[in-house]
Protein backbone atom coordinates (compact mmCIF):
# COMPACT_ATOMS: atom_id res chain seq x y z
CA UNK A 1 0.00 0.00 0.00
CA UNK A 2 3.16 2.06 0.67
CA UNK A 3 4.52 1.42 -2.32
CA UNK A 4 1.40 2.34 -4.24
CA UNK A 5 0.88 5.52 -3.08
CA UNK A 6 5.03 6.75 -3.78
CA UNK A 7 4.83 5.56 -6.89
CA UNK A 8 1.62 7.94 -7.91
CA UNK A 9 3.85 11.10 -5.74
CA UNK A 10 6.54 9.60 -8.12
CA UNK A 11 4.75 9.95 -11.31
CA UNK A 12 3.19 13.19 -10.37
CA UNK A 13 6.53 14.77 -9.88
CA UNK A 14 7.62 13.85 -13.36
CA UNK A 15 4.64 15.39 -15.08
CA UNK A 16 5.61 18.62 -13.22
CA UNK A 17 8.96 18.59 -14.34
CA UNK A 18 8.26 17.53 -18.12
CA UNK A 19 5.74 20.65 -17.63
CA UNK A 20 8.49 23.53 -16.27
CA UNK A 21 10.60 22.24 -19.39
CA UNK A 22 7.69 23.23 -21.74
CA UNK A 23 8.23 27.10 -23.40
CA UNK A 24 5.08 28.40 -22.06
CA UNK A 25 6.74 28.07 -18.48
CA UNK A 26 10.38 29.38 -19.11
CA UNK A 27 8.63 32.19 -20.88
CA UNK A 28 6.27 32.81 -18.17
CA UNK A 29 9.63 33.01 -15.60
CA UNK A 30 11.52 35.37 -17.92
CA UNK A 31 8.64 37.85 -18.13
CA UNK A 32 8.49 37.59 -14.02
CA UNK A 33 11.88 37.59 -13.52
CA UNK A 34 12.35 40.59 -16.26
CA UNK A 35 10.19 42.80 -13.93
CA UNK A 36 11.15 41.77 -10.98
CA UNK A 37 14.53 42.75 -12.12
CA UNK A 38 13.35 46.24 -13.09
CA UNK A 39 11.59 46.72 -9.76
CA UNK A 40 14.39 46.04 -7.59
CA UNK A 41 16.44 47.91 -9.69
CA UNK A 42 14.28 51.09 -9.10
CA UNK A 43 14.30 50.05 -5.61
CA UNK A 44 18.24 50.34 -5.74
CA UNK A 45 18.59 53.30 -7.39
CA UNK A 46 16.23 55.15 -5.03
CA UNK A 47 18.01 53.61 -1.32
CA UNK A 48 21.43 55.36 -3.37
CA UNK A 49 20.19 58.35 -4.27
CA UNK A 50 18.76 59.02 -0.65
CA UNK A 51 21.83 57.75 0.56
CA UNK A 52 23.15 60.81 -1.14
CA UNK A 53 20.63 63.04 -0.55
CA UNK A 54 21.05 62.53 3.14
CA UNK A 55 24.65 62.59 3.44
CA UNK A 56 24.14 66.35 1.72
CA UNK A 57 21.82 67.35 4.14
CA UNK A 58 23.80 65.73 7.43
CA UNK A 59 27.14 67.84 5.45
CA UNK A 60 25.15 71.59 4.83
CA UNK A 61 23.43 71.06 8.68
CA UNK A 62 27.12 70.79 10.22
CA UNK A 63 28.48 73.94 7.95
CA UNK A 64 25.44 75.67 8.95
CA UNK A 65 26.01 74.68 12.62
CA UNK A 66 29.42 75.84 12.40
CA UNK A 67 28.75 79.25 11.05
CA UNK A 68 25.94 79.49 13.77
CA UNK A 69 28.66 79.03 16.33
CA UNK A 70 30.89 81.44 14.80
CA UNK A 71 28.35 84.05 15.06
CA UNK A 72 27.42 83.32 18.43
CA UNK A 73 31.42 83.62 19.54
CA UNK A 74 31.04 87.27 17.28
CA UNK A 75 28.00 87.76 19.14
CA UNK A 76 29.67 87.64 22.60
CA UNK A 77 32.59 89.34 21.55
CA UNK A 78 30.62 92.34 20.88
CA UNK A 79 28.10 92.29 23.65
CA UNK A 80 31.40 92.34 25.87
CA UNK A 81 32.92 95.17 24.08
CA UNK A 82 29.62 97.08 24.45
CA UNK A 83 29.47 96.47 27.87
CA UNK A 84 32.97 97.90 28.06
CA UNK A 85 31.98 101.25 26.31
CA UNK A 86 29.02 101.44 27.96
CA UNK A 87 31.09 101.52 31.49
CA UNK A 88 33.30 103.88 29.67
CA UNK A 89 31.18 106.08 28.62
CA UNK A 90 29.23 105.92 32.01
CA UNK A 91 32.81 106.76 33.83
CA UNK A 92 33.14 110.03 30.87
CA UNK A 93 29.52 110.99 31.89
CA UNK A 94 30.38 110.61 36.08
CA UNK A 95 33.73 113.14 35.65
CA UNK A 96 31.70 115.92 33.67
CA UNK A 97 28.83 115.72 36.03
CA UNK A 98 30.95 116.13 39.25
CA UNK A 99 32.89 118.92 37.60
CA UNK A 100 29.62 120.62 36.96
CA UNK A 101 27.96 120.11 40.19
CA UNK A 102 31.45 121.46 42.34
CA UNK A 103 31.12 124.83 39.73
CA UNK A 104 27.65 125.56 40.42
CA UNK A 105 27.05 123.93 44.16
CA UNK A 106 30.38 124.76 45.88
CA UNK A 107 31.52 127.52 43.78
CA UNK A 108 35.01 125.69 42.96
CA UNK A 109 36.78 126.83 39.90
CA UNK A 110 40.14 125.87 37.75
CA UNK A 111 43.30 127.44 39.49
CA UNK A 112 44.64 129.62 37.16
CA UNK A 113 48.73 129.96 37.28
CA UNK A 114 49.05 132.75 39.89
CA UNK A 115 47.08 130.61 42.28
CA UNK A 116 49.28 127.88 41.79
CA UNK A 117 52.35 127.10 44.16
CA UNK A 118 55.28 124.49 43.61
CA UNK A 119 55.73 122.79 46.89
CA UNK A 120 59.35 121.06 47.61
CA UNK A 121 60.08 118.87 50.81
CA UNK A 122 62.48 120.91 53.00
CA UNK A 123 65.38 118.17 52.33
CA UNK A 124 65.15 119.17 48.95
CA UNK A 125 65.15 122.53 49.54
CA UNK A 126 68.99 122.18 52.00
CA UNK A 127 70.12 120.18 49.08
CA UNK A 128 69.63 122.87 46.75
CA UNK A 129 71.40 124.98 48.85
CA UNK A 130 74.23 123.38 49.23
CA UNK A 131 75.05 122.56 45.30
CA UNK A 132 74.33 126.56 45.34
CA UNK A 133 77.29 127.68 47.47
CA UNK A 134 79.29 124.38 46.19
CA UNK A 135 79.33 125.87 42.85
CA UNK A 136 79.44 129.35 43.74
CA UNK A 137 82.76 128.59 45.31
CA UNK A 138 83.69 126.37 42.34
CA UNK A 139 82.78 129.44 40.33
CA UNK A 140 85.00 132.30 42.37
CA UNK A 141 88.22 129.85 42.33
CA UNK A 142 88.12 129.51 38.63
CA UNK A 143 87.83 133.21 38.18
Amino acid sequence: MLKFRKSKVVESEKELDDKATTKEVVSEKAEYSYGFITTISILVVAILATGVFTSAQIHEYRQNYEKLQEIKRNYMDLRVEYRRLLIEQQTFSTTQKIASRAVTELHMYFPSFKDKMVLQPYWLIQQNNQTNSANRKNNGVSQ
